[in-house]
């Protein structure tokens, strides 16, 4: 009779352990999926919320100043600035476009 009661314990235990964790799983797949739902209707009204961090806002400022218009910049020389900046490269060809358009 000792035996029948350990495994009737465990069994219900097992059980009880495997439906929480269904439902866990469960309810943090709901609320990633609420989230992304969220993320995607904020993009689609335009309402993107991102965090301005003045010190990158203002080597961005400075970069346009700096970069010049011309359409010939060479890879090493971008991400030689890139790298002295600490900013991506993207940022350094969209501040060229930018002012290349400006000009």
């Amino acid at each position: 009779m000792n035996i029948e009661y350990i495994l009737y314990t465990t069994l219900v235990f097992i059980v009880s352990i495997s439906v929480y964790g269904i439902y866990f799983i469960r309810k943090t797949k709901r609320e990633n999926q609420l989230l992304l739902k969220r993320n995607i209707s904020l993009l689609r009204e335009e309402k993107i919320i991102s965090a301005v961090e003045p010190n990158r806002a203002k080597k961005r400022r400075k970069l346009l100043r700096r970069i010049k218009s011309n359409n010939e910049l060479s890879e090493l020389k971008v991400l030689s600035e890139a790298q002295k900046s600490k900013l991506s490269a993207g940022e350094i060809l969209l501040a060229q476009r930018i002012n290349s358009y400006s000009n």
